[in-house]
């Protein structure tokens, strides 16, 4: 198969794309060039500053919040029902808007659930407590696959937004209380139901994003079908491209394959390296109902080959990693092993040290054991000091200068130039100076650029992959990423 995509021409394509692009609102000292300077390499406090979140940073979320403050209050039948009779944004917790007494639905309820993001001025254990409330149980969710139960022990950071789920008995009053706000939600004998924490708090309906919005169009580097898109520049001076393969059915994507370019604008299909049908062996056994979802599969040269690390869609939720039969590009692959590696998906590889890592899931981190063909040690969670993870799949680390990056996705609400709330799927990352954290808390790379990577080109400089913008989806884009002075990534 020679099929190729793009224009044969170094037309600046690459360049066009990134002048497109509105540098990013984070407000932050320096103007950087492809590379951190020494200072930031060895400077332990400049670091530790960044760990947290700045003024300028903490002005941009407030900001955020304040087109978002509030909570989702929701009232059920009973602790039982599945369905909502009444929904609405609270003022708090425990303070129903004026407008919700009113409702039927809320005097025939005797439950309440409140969904939202809290934020205590100072950290440390809040010794939370709902007084009145009857039987009441609240939950922390970390990103969307980690959430713990919330105790009056459990930790919170200071300036940093955690979604939250709380549930409590409620008992409508004959007359409402007003209180600040609206009315007080009320518990048995028409009392006060009161939420009780040691230091003040904030909250809001959305988790606050800020900075990386790329407000311009950048175009799509060539007409692929792909989602998830991986370029590497390889040790034979061509930059390959990998990533879910025609994606109009992600139950059906049953190929993984690889595109050559040797100037990011033109590219040829080497064709099918690896086909259900054809190639998988235990896959079949877990992929029983004839489906074959092949998702975000990413390219490595590691130890003179080639690699790739894939993933199983649903109907397993899991990975593994193909090693070419002939140290070459094109393969043939063959599966390392006789089941999968991973227990989630979106795995990468990253070498530090003379030692292969492996990264999957929301941010689970393990060595490799020696041909790649499973896991040396039981996995580490990577997190901020907080406790959060970056976002909850897609992730890809990075070392610049002695600084580990860690990028991961998630699909966040963000302001348009009207106030209204939008959704887009989004790339995320945070820094720490060891592998193994903890890391930075997380701040927007790329609006729209969900599930990428970064890559160097021949040139040095530094590039992310997307396949979403203004005007085009799962099309390969690619934009131009430049390392602050102060270590901050922006698009550039």
């Amino acid at each position: 198969m020679d099929r190729r995509y793009g224009s044969a021409k170094t037309s600046g394509i690459i360049a066009k794309a990134a002048a497109f692009l509105l540098v990013p609102l984070l407000l932050l000292s320096g103007c950087g060039r492809g590379e951190a300077p020494s200072a930031f390499r060895g400077e332990k406090e400049i670091m530790k500053e960044l760990m947290t979140y700045s003024e300028e940073e903490l002005k941009q979320i407030d900001e955020f919040v304040s087109r978002t403050a509030g909570v989702t209050m929701s009232f059920y039948k009973s602790s039982l029902s599945s369905k909502a009779a009444y929904t609405c944004v609270a003022p708090d917790v425990c303070t129903m808007p004026e407008n919700a007494f009113d409702d039927p639905a809320v005097a025939g309820s005797r439950f309440i659930r409140v969904e939202g993001y809290i934020c205590f001025s100072e950290g440390g254990a809040q010794n939370i407590a709902l007084e009145n409330g009857g039987n009441w149980d609240m939950t922390v969710t970390y990103n969307e696959l980690h959430t713990s139960n919330c105790t009056e022990k459990t930790v919170f950071a200071a300036n940093v937004y955690y979604k939250f789920n709380l549930c409590y008995d409620y008992v409508p009053a004959d007359v409402p209380v007003k209180v600040e706000g609206g009315y007080a939600a009320t518990g048995a004998g028409e009392t006060v139901v009161s939420f009780h924490s040691d230091h003040s708090y904030k909250l809001s309906t959305q988790d606050p994003s800020f900075g990386g919005r790329t407000a311009e169009k950048y175009a799509p580097i060539a007409d692929i079908h792909i989602r998830d898109p991986f370029i590497m520049l390889s040790e034979d001076g061509f930059y390959y491209m990998i990533g879910t393969y025609e994606p109009d059915d992600w139950a059906n994507t049953r190929e993984i394959h690889i595109y050559r370019s040797p100037d990011l604008a033109g590219w040829t299909d080497l064709g099918a390296v690896w086909n259900f049908e054809r190639d998988a062996t235990w896959q079949k056994d877990i992929l029983t109902d004839g489906t074959s979802p092949i998702w975000a599969p990413e390219l490595h040269y590691i130890d003179g080959n080639y690699w790739i690390c894939y993933s199983l869609g649903w109907g397993a939720m899991n990975g593994s990693v193909l090693r070419s039969t002939t140290g070459r590009v094109e393969g043939p692959y063959e599966d390392v092993g006789s089941g999968p590696i991973f227990d989630y998906i979106d795995s990468t590889l990253f070498v530090d040290g003379g030692k292969v890592y492996a990264i999957w899931s929301d941010g689970l981190l393990s060595e490799m054991k020696s041909g790649l063909t499973g896991l040396a040690r039981d996995p580490v969670a990577l997190t901020s000091a907080s406790g959060k993870r970056v976002g909850f799949e897609g992730c890809y680390v990075m070392k610049i200068d002695g600084v580990y990056y860690l990028f991961s996705s998630t699909y966040t609400f963000h302001l348009d130039g009207s106030g209204k709330l939008y959704q887009t799927y989004d790339s995320y990352y945070a820094f720490s100076d060891r592998l193994e954290g903890p890391y930075s808390e997380r701040r927007l790379l790329l609006e729209r650029g969900g599930h990428n990577n970064l890559f160097y080109d021949k040139e040095g400089n530094l590039y992310t992959t997307a396949f979403y913008g203004e005007g085009f989806s799962e099309r390969p884009a690619v934009v131009r990423i430049t390392v602050e002075k102060n270590g901050l990534l922006t698009v550039s």
